[in-house]
């Protein structure tokens, strides 16, 4: 609770009293029986002997005086107690023993009809223990707003996961001692607390132009006597609708922080239901293509599939560990948005973007930590996607020891004479060329092979090369030295390189026909 005239007439070390009694003021009482004026709020101690010390208040303060300089006459000390009313003065304590030995009955008449609480501060208690007692009781005043603040914002994370959306709701509105309101983006009542407020939320209609053509970070106005703030819910799909709540008191800055936190959460829980929903789409709308269904243009748009209706579609398939492709999902909805399609299947992220561009931005989310291995089509239209779909399969099962993982299907064709041997002595071969480097990994964790790959690729030049492995140049010329140890071969000569590019290679192919036949 703030400081307040009542709880400093309550402390007995004060001594202070009260010279105008509750029928001087509002009679509306709390269940102590304190009138209003006793309930103000204080925002600080000021004191000044000034007759008018109106220009250095800021409105809410307790005025200490001595009586030095205040005036005798009627109308002077009238004046004096209208001024300290207009500038919002909560009340005014008179310092006996200095300049009188008791409060001027004046100005104990004039406060007592003007309405304003005046207090006795007998001799013994300086001004500056009324200002620390202030004090005292504003610092537990806001450690108890952070403390309810804490604990309001723990308890709406709870709802938000057991509860969602609706729980949020219902506790911001008991926490806020008010209603709380889910509008959707048209300003339609989605969720309410408590029922009753139902009709307060739904004239809010109106007001909701304001943050749609302005866009300001939340609307403040009063309605039917009620304090409503309305807040937009963001998402990276854009304003999925508000939040409005109603007090009948100004909000604190611990509510204000309920607010936020409470509308953080609805704007992620509704992000979470659009990304389940679309997720769920894009899951059913690439099950119909590959099973062989040719749905209609306006079907394919209204299932949020209309990317697939441009031409110069390009296909990636993600592979590898079913959290590691999650992750991919998710990063390519954060990059690309509805640039890119993005669906699941049979363990596998299935993405497909309308540009090279975009394609390009899609490959630089891939991690170089080999956690999933990505391979992409030729261009196709969609009446060829399924076929780009399985080429990019193809070509992720190819990528998974390359470093990067990457591999397009084009560059696995350009090595077409491997396919002109037979599948077990290309392994024979394969793992007799490279074997002591496959035991150099398993000891050291050290890729030799993938990194020979790079190289190999950009024709022994060390600079490109390490560029595309995302490694340091000396580091790969070390791995290039260090393979040419294990293999006791000079890497120098065309015929080695080639041999050891035709292992490779090899053991891609293999790796592949695996992939896509694992029961062969």
């Amino acid at each position: 609770m703030p400081a307040t005239l009542g709880d400093l007439l309550a402390n007995p070390r004060l001594g202070l009293r009260l010279l105008t009694g509750p029928q001087d003021f509002d009679t509306t009482a709390d269940g102590r029986g304190d009138p209003v004026a006793l309930r103000v709020p204080i925002s600080w101690v000021a004191t000044s002997e000034l007759t008018d010390p109106t220009p250095y208040l800021e409105g809410a303060e307790l005025l200490l005086t001595t009586g030095l300089r205040l005036p005798r006459g009627r109308a002077q000390v009238a004046a004096y107690v209208g001024r300290l009313l207009d500038a919002g003065v909560v009340g005014l304590g008179y310092g006996v023993g200095l300049a009188t030995d008791a409060v001027p009955a004046t100005l104990v008449r004039m406060a007592r009809e003007r309405g304003l609480p005046l207090l006795e501060v007998p001799e013994p208690t300086p001004f500056i223990a009324i200002g620390k007692a202030v004090s005292d009781l504003l610092a537990a005043d806001r450690y108890a707003e952070v403390t309810r603040g804490f604990a309001g914002q723990q308890a709406l994370t709870r709802e938000a996961v057991t509860g969602r959306a609706f729980g949020v709701v219902r506790r911001l509105a008991g926490q806020l001692h008010g209603w709380a309101a889910l509008l959707s983006p048209g300003g339609r009542v989605q969720y309410v607390s408590p029922a009753s407020a139902r009709d307060s939320a739904g004239v809010l209609t109106a007001e909701l132009d304001r943050l749609r053509s302005r866009r300001p970070a939340a609307l403040s106005l009063i309605q039917g006597g009620s304090q409503v703030v309305v807040q937009p819910l963001a998402s990276a799909a854009g304003r999925r609708g508000f939040l409005a709540v109603g007090t009948d008191r100004p909000l604190s800055t611990a509510d204000r922080s309920l607010v936020d936190v409470a509308t953080a959460l609805l704007s992620f829980d509704l992000e979470q239901v659009g990304a389940e929903r679309e997720e769920t789409r894009a899951a059913a709308v690439l099950r119909l293509l590959l099973d062989g269904a040719r749905p209609a243009p306006e079907v394919l748009a209204g299932l949020g599939g209309g990317l697939l209706l441009r031409r110069g579609l390009r296909v990636s398939v993600f592979a590898g560990k079913r959290s590691a492709v999650d992750r991919a999902r998710l990063d390519l909805r954060a990059g690309l948005g509805d640039q890119v399609f993005a669906a699941t299947a049979d363990d596998e992220l299935v993405a497909v973007t309308a540009s090279r561009a975009d394609q390009d931005i899609l490959l630089r989310t891939v991690p170089a930590d080999g956690s999933v291995a990505v391979g992409t089509s030729r261009a196709a239209s969609l009446g060829g996607l399924v076929e780009a779909i399985d080429q990019a399969r193809q070509a992720a099962a190819g990528a998974r020891h390359r470093v990067p993982p990457v591999l397009d299907y084009r560059q696995m064709h350009r090595s077409a004479a491997v396919n002109l041997v037979d599948l077990p002595v290309l392994a024979a071969y394969a793992d007799g060329m490279l074997g002591p480097l496959d035991e150099y990994h398993r000891e050291t964790g050290i890729d030799l092979v993938g990194s020979l790959a790079g190289w190999l690729e950009h024709h022994g030049q060390y600079d490109p090369a390490a560029t595309a492995l995302r490694i340091h140049r000396h580091t790969l010329r070390y791995r290039v030295q260090k393979a040419e140890a294990l293999l006791g071969r000079d890497l120098g000569t065309v015929d080695v390189r080639m041999e050891l590019w035709f292992a490779i290679t090899a053991r891609q192919r293999r790796l592949s026909d695996v992939a896509n036949h694992p029961g062969s």
